[in-house]
């Protein structure tokens, strides 16, 4: 597709660079529009390209045992992927995918390092990314070691919950996930996942609405996510 005037603008690592700056990175930019679950690259691939997301989101995964995969990341609209292979130019640690109708713009590694060098705001941003996602990750691992598969999906639960506009001090989940993307942020199965929600509701802690889901003890998921 052709490039989109000013498509970069929205993007923060991009934040305070002149008009002029940004124009001629958008020039350098191959543009792209995924279908929502189409691949944008897979785990291994040789290419060295960072992309900037225009529109929609991508999905960052990583293959387990069997079929399963873990999420590591949602990488939304105004936010960047792919910089770890610019930089140490090896293989694509993950696979990415688009979460949904997603237009991306691409700008090969080589341009992107020297990009860096030019602007050192860039790289400074760069690093604390670099930062944020060594910490979300340490996170991660300390969740996947140490609490069970049940345990991790409640704490999705509790992760996705939100304040109940109808119910004062009562939590939600409007837009429910399916099984198969709760079991990739957990890092289990969907079976486990259905398992573990079909006890919940069992036991009267949620109740299932069609595509919500109304959190009938909130402290007490809140416990069973922590193991008490």
């Amino acid at each position: 597709m052709d490039a989109i005037p000013g498509g970069l603008a929205g993007i923060e690592l991009f934040a305070g660079l002149p008009e002029i700056a940004i124009t001629e990175i958008e020039a350098q930019c191959r543009w792209r529009e995924f279908e929502a679950g189409e691949l944008v690259f897979d785990k291994d691939n040789d290419t060295l390209d960072v992309y900037f997301v225009v529109r929609g989101s991508v999905r960052v995964l990583s293959p387990a045992d069997g079929e399963r995969e873990v999420a590591l990341a949602n990488v939304i609209e105004g936010n960047y992927f792919g910089e770890l292979a610019a930089i140490d130019r090896k293989e694509r640690s993950a696979r990415v995918v688009a979460a949904e109708d997603t237009i991306l713009a691409a700008l090969d590694g080589p341009a992107f390092v020297d990009l860096m060098m030019k602007y050192p705001v860039v790289a400074l941003r760069v690093m604390e990314r670099f930062t944020r996602m060594i910490r979300t990750l340490d996170t991660r691992v300390t969740d996947l070691s140490t609490l069970t598969e049940v345990q991790r999906v409640y704490g999705e639960l509790v992760r996705l919950a939100q304040l109940d506009p109808k119910r004062p001090g009562g939590r939600y989940i409007p837009d429910m996930p399916n099984h198969k993307e709760i079991a990739a942020w957990a890092g289990t199965s969907r079976e486990s996942v259905a398992q573990a929600i079909g006890e919940l509701a069992r036991e009267g802690v949620l109740e299932r609405r069609s595509m919500k889901i109304v959190i009938r003890d909130w402290p007490r998921l809140q416990l069973m996510a922590r193991g008490n």
